[in-house]
This record gives C-alpha cells, structure tokens and sequence, in this order.
C-alpha cells in the first residue's frame, strides 16, 4: 500500500457485512457507491493506483477516503450535504405546480385556454410567492412526467360531420390521394 494507508486487518466481519448490505441496496447515492467499492477494492486486495485508475480519481483522493473508513467507518462515506441555497421548487410548489397543471386555466379565473411555461411561471409565482424561471420550470414538468409542447390547433369543430363523410367518400370512389390507382408502379428513365 502507498504512503501508510494500510487497510489489511483494520476491516472486520461486521463492516464487510455491512459494506456489502450497503452495495446491494439500488437507492444508494453514486459517490457513496464509489467510496464503499474503494474500500471493497482495497481488502480484496488492489492498490490504491489501480483504485484511482478504475475510479477515475487521484490517489491522494483515494487515500483520503480510505482513511476516512479507517477512523469513521461506513458513516465517513457518506458525503456532506451539498453547498448552497436550498432549492425553491420544494414539495409544496410541486404540489401547487402538478395542481396548477391539471387544472384548466379557465377555471381558474384567467384569460387563455392553454398553459405555457410562461404563463405557469406567472401564474405559480403569484400563488406560491416563488419565481421561478419558465426554462427552469419545464425541467421541473420533465420530472413530473408531464408532457411540454406546443397546442395543435384544429377546426374540426367548425366541420360540418355530414359533408366530411361526402367528401371522405367522394375521395375514396376516385381512388384515394391524388386520383392514380393503388399499386401503379412508376419507372423513371
């Protein structure tokens, strides 16, 4: 082992255990992961330059975790809350937003037909009391599985049924969609 990390005989039954509990379990945080398959590596038998090969990081970050395990156990592991503000969209807005999305606009007292991640943004500041951007919201709609896009407009409802089907069969006795018949076969010279 490099530089006086020496793991051999410091891992006992009980970590490995848990070591292993812990890599089987799919919820499991990625960096987390990483850190407990350093540690694995390491009483399998490996280096800490092949750890830091297959892992990607440097050897003095591989030490440096490998310590952390050797004084803190598994718990060392786990990463420290991630720095910076808090994110605005919390379970409540979500809430807000999944309602606010279900919901026609109209219904609600306003003046369009159809959501747009503009108006939404409007719409779900003024409610909740938090901005967020409409590009930042359609990540959150992506998310929430709900589908962006933009309305397809149509004016069936302007149609009369009864001159549809005339012309749907009127179409159809001249053969379909340009007039030539089903089959043709065209050859290019």
């Amino acid at each position: 082992m490099e530089r006086g990390i020496d793991m051999t005989g410091l891992i006992a039954p009980a970590q490995r255990a848990t070591v292993e509990a812990l890599l089987h379990q799919r919820d499991l945080p990625p960096r987390q992961r990483e850190r407990l398959e350093m540690v694995k590596a390491v009483w399998l038998g490996a280096d800490i330059a092949a750890i830091a090969q297959w892992s990607g990081r440097t050897p003095r970050t591989v030490r440096r975790w490998l310590a952390a395990f050797r004084e803190g156990g598994v718990m060392a592991l786990a990463g420290a809350p991630i720095p910076g503000r808090p994110p605005k969209a919390d379970a409540a807005y979500l809430a807000a937003l999944e309602q606010a999305v279900d919901t026609p606009p109209r219904s609600l007292g306003l003046p369009f037909d159809i959501w747009s991640s503009r108006r939404l943004s409007a719409y779900l500041a003024e409610t909740t009391g938090v901005r967020i951007a409409p590009g930042w919201l359609r990540v959150l709609l992506h998310r929430q599985r709900f589908a962006c896009g933009r309305p397809k407009h149509t004016l069936d409802h302007l149609q009369d049924p009864a001159e549809v089907a005339a012309c749907a069969a009127a179409l159809q006795a001249a053969g379909g969609k340009g007039g030539s018949s089903a089959g043709a076969v065209r050859v290019a010279f």
